[in-house]
């Protein structure tokens, strides 16, 4: 039940910080297109309009950002969490901190049960086929599927964010052509209303093309010790150790990258769900086949439901 509720503590402290991102996003990019208009027809409003682009860069730099990260680092250790539960790894208390107190873990898993009380998007959150092969075997796989799918999901943010940010930019021009604005009406109406969100554009693409490229890495490095392990390299101890220098990583990463609505991953979770299962069970294949002749199927078992992970009895 604590693995279960650390994840859904996870999942509200990313939603939390994802809902700060979109009061940021409400406040940038609506308003440009707003005030253009506005100063269109009401050419007054320019001073205002110039205004509220200063208001927004101060209370981004100010409150919503270091919010934001407070959260995002909250939500990594609660990551970390599960993740040290299910893959039995060993809590690394000089890189993460102590471990979040059962108190807070409840209270945002009461949370997240009032709105999802099946717990649908938290079961099989690691591949089910994982249960089938060894420990040292199994976490890999996890790993290198949390790389996998985060690396994915950011690749195509990323590219939404230029196509939309280009698109935003493109429409208010156009107003600013169409009211003929001199350069100084331009400038105020324009663009100080929209530099709010084209920081916000540069800043997220390039975060999240950083991100995807780190977790690209962390990918190649998953791969390149699963060689290692197919291959013989490494001891069932080296192997541990790998994965919790790889894990500190990962849990690095989550702490310092920006953030994606739960929609976009919920609009690919089928797909990408799928694609996920292909390549694990491509991997278990592989360490089945690895594993010396008569090594039975088994030796650990995995509910991915709930998030266990761990030798079958007996």
């Amino acid at each position: 039940m604590r693995q279960n509720s650390s994840l859904r503590d996870r999942k509200i402290l990313r939603r939390i910080s994802s809902q700060i991102y979109r009061v940021l996003l409400i406040l940038a990019v609506p308003p440009a297109v707003a005030w253009a208009i506005l100063v269109y027809l009401v050419p007054s409003l320019k001073v205002y309009a110039a205004f509220w682009s200063l208001i927004v860069a101060i209370l981004d730099a100010l409150v919503l950002e270091p919010l934001q990260r407070s959260w995002k680092r909250q939500a990594a250790t609660i990551q970390e969490l599960f993740d040290c539960e299910v893959l039995h790894l060993a809590w690394h208390e000089f890189k993460v901190g102590s471990r979040p107190d059962a108190e807070s873990i409840a209270e945002a898993a009461g949370k997240f049960q009032r709105k999802n009380p099946e717990y649908a998007t938290l079961k099989d959150w690691y591949p089910v086929s994982v249960g089938r092969v060894p420990l040292p075997f199994a976490r890999l796989i996890c790993q290198r599927t949390n790389c996998w799918w985060d690396a994915r999901l950011r690749c195509r943010y990323a590219t939404a964010v230029v196509v939309g940010l280009a698109a935003l930019t493109v429409l208010v021009f156009v107003i600013g052509l169409l009211g003929e604005m001199s350069l100084e009406k331009f400038t105020l109406a324009v663009l100080a209303p929209l530099t709010p969100a084209l920081l916000w554009g540069m800043r997220e693409y390039r975060g999240q093309r950083e991100a995807a490229e780190t977790v690209d890495r962390l990918k190649a490095y998953a791969d390149r010790l699963w060689h290692k392990v197919m291959t013989s390299q490494l001891s069932s101890e080296q192997t541990d150790t790998a994965s919790r220098e790889l894990q500190n990583e990962i849990y690095d990463h989550r702490r310092q990258s920006p953030v994606i609505f739960d929609s976009l991953y919920r609009r690919f979770r089928r797909d990408d769900e799928a694609q996920m299962n292909v390549g694990a069970d491509a991997l278990v294949q592989e360490a089945l086949r690895h594993l010396r002749p008569g090594t039975q199927e088994g030796h650990t078992s995995a509910d991915t439901g709930t998030g266990r992970l761990g030798p079958c009895p007996g």
